[in-house]
């Protein structure tokens, strides 16, 4: 699938680079204004990957919830896919999508689950007791 940054990089990289920095330091950055075109993406995955984009830093949303907020309530399935097919962790934070009951579900990025975990942990927003 394509995608790709929409972004000119002489006004963007710095500030692109120094948010990475702030996160990997357990600074809560967002990076809801850069623009990512999905020119290949079905109607319901672009809103799949714009509701993911809207999930704040700290929170988390489950499959389910995505489908609804995509206007798909039965397709919790589906944005597992969306997830599974995303090129943008932290951009599209789907590291902050869990499976029903806070289970942590699947996390396609190196290190799998454990990373999932570590960066929820980092945000503040998954406690090891659940």
């Amino acid at each position: 699938m394509q995608a790709r940054l929409a972004f000119d990089q002489h006004d963007w990289s710095p500030s692109f680079r120094e948010r990475l920095q702030d996160y990997a330091r357990g600074v809560e950055v967002d990076f809801v204004d850069l623009k990512i075109d999905f020119p290949d993406r079905t109607r319901f995955q672009r809103s799949v990957i714009a509701a993911t984009r809207r999930i704040p830093w700290g929170a988390t949303r489950t499959y389910g919830q995505l489908a609804q907020s995509a206007g798909s309530p039965r397709a919790a399935r589906a944005v597992g896919s969306v997830m599974a097919a995303n090129r943008f962790p932290i951009i599209v934070p789907c590291h902050r999508v869990v499976g029903a009951g806070g289970r942590l579900g699947g996390f396609s990025a190196p290190q799998g689950v454990t990373l999932k975990q570590r960066m929820l942990e980092l945000e503040g927003g998954w406690q090891r007791s659940r």
